[in-house]
């Protein structure tokens, strides 16, 4: 008996200062792993290790119950191994007998979280926000917003219309027309006027106007394309004024080309260039009718002819080539170009009142004037002497008329070759600077 109780104390002894050297060193070890304030964020090794204490303690105390209760109903029995299992086995049980549903271990109630730490994401959010702040992403995305509001606004504009856009699109469509004009490619002046995809058209036009003191243009009617390109025909033209054809790049035609009508002037402009095929003629079937065509670019035409009832105009806002052209009118015949006019192998026709010519530089090539008529010759420098053209290639001079070779007033046998024979047949031939 004596023996027992020696085990015993010796066993709780033992297990005691386990215990109290576990706590020891715990203390020691959270103490090293503690943040620099220990009393706001204690350390979970020394929680754990508090944890450990409690739970063996405990398991002590049960160990010693249950040792006294074997030692008060068995007297001298010794322990053993199958006793100590049975008894930590009972500990384990309910009052009543059944078995614990919680598992073994530490109370399911886990400690609340340490209160410094529901400061610890507000902090970060507020660092954050001082950081972007400083840095000036705030401000940039202020910008942004700013810029978003100078954008334009991504709903039609006032006014707009899909007709609008039915009639851009036509200003932009190609035609060939094989005498008759398609009517979505008909435009009244003020559309042309207020459309900017016309532009190319409508400039010429207003400097057509503001620069022909003998072609006063009033309101006009109009067929407008991109391309327009016109096959031999009889096309009506029917206006109260004038009637436009207009290409916003290149206008041509080919074969014999006649327009009739109640216009009293037709206007062809190309806005890029005027084109020609070999052997074409384009006229004007009624009597008091004014044909004018007009190229923004170089335009050179060969082996055509020009028909109008009262007047005749080619302009080129270039230079202007025309080469074995026939021209006929009763009352007028302009050629002008703003730089170099170049005329070979021309024919008026007869009775003609007034040719007209204006240019920086006239050459003149194989050129019979009907006796009958007025020519005016206009040039940047005006004639030699206030009077003079060069005579031969040989002396030829910009800014000049220049009668290169073959040319006559009245017949071919009144040539112009020198100044005495101008001054004999040249009498209505009048040369002047451009005004």
């Amino acid at each position: 008996m004596s023996n027992d109780l020696i085990i015993k104390w010796k066993n709780r002894s033992g297990s005691d200062c386990i215990l109290f050297l576990i706590a020891v060193l715990s203390l020691t070890f959270s103490s090293f792993g503690q943040d620099p304030e220990p009393s706001k964020k204690p350390s979970a090794d020394s929680t754990d290790s508090q944890k450990n204490k409690s739970n063996q303690s405990d398991e002590s105390d049960s160990g010693e119950d249950a040792s006294s209760k074997v030692e008060e109903g068995s007297g001298d029995n010794e322990e053993t191994p199958d006793s100590t299992d049975s008894v930590s086995g009972e500990s384990e049980q309910n009052p009543s007998g059944g078995e614990n549903v919680a598992p073994a271990g530490p109370s399911p109630s886990a400690p609340a979280p340490p209160s410094s730490l529901s400061f610890a994401v507000p902090d970060m959010a507020g660092k954050a926000f001082d950081v972007k702040r400083d840095s000036g992403t705030l401000e940039d995305l202020d910008k942004l917003s700013r810029v978003e509001g100078l954008l334009p606004d991504s709903t039609p504009p006032s006014g707009f219309s899909e007709e609008m856009l039915n009639r851009d699109i036509s200003l932009l469509t190609n035609h060939i027309l094989y005498g008759v004009f398609p009517v979505s490619a008909r435009f009244e002046q003020s559309e042309l006027d207020a459309n900017d995809l016309a532009l190319d058209i409508t400039s010429v036009w207003n400097h057509l106007s503001s620069a022909t003191d003998s072609f006063p243009l009033a309101s006009y009617s109009s067929v407008v394309g991109r391309n327009l390109s016109l096959a031999e025909g009889t096309y009506g033209v029917e206006s109260e004024n004038a009637f436009l054809l207009g290409a916003t790049f290149d206008l041509s035609y080919s074969g014999e080309v006649s327009f009739s009508g109640s216009a009293s002037r037709v206007v062809l402009i190309g806005g890029n260039v005027v084109s020609a095929a070999a052997g074409s003629k384009l006229k004007l079937d009624a009597a008091l009718a004014d044909l004018v065509v007009v190229s923004r670019s170089n335009w050179s035409v060969t082996d055509a002819a020009f028909a109008a009832g009262s007047k005749l105009y080619l302009r080129s806002l270039s230079d202007l080539n025309l080469n074995n052209v026939d021209f006929t009118a009763t009352d007028l015949v302009r050629l002008e170009a703003l730089m170099d006019l170049s005329l070979d192998s021309a024919r008026f026709s007869a009775g003609l009142r007034e040719i007209q010519m204006r240019a920086t530089t006239i050459d003149l090539i194989n050129v019979d004037f009907p006796s009958s008529s007025i020519v005016d010759l206009h040039t940047l420098k005006g004639g030699l002497d206030g009077k003079y053209p060069t005579f031969g290639s040989a002396n030829r001079a910009s800014g000049r008329v220049n009668f290169l070779r073959n040319i006559s007033y009245g017949g071919k046998v009144n040539l112009l070759q020198d100044r005495p024979s101008f001054d004999l047949h040249g009498t209505n031939i009048k040369i002047s600077k451009l005004p």
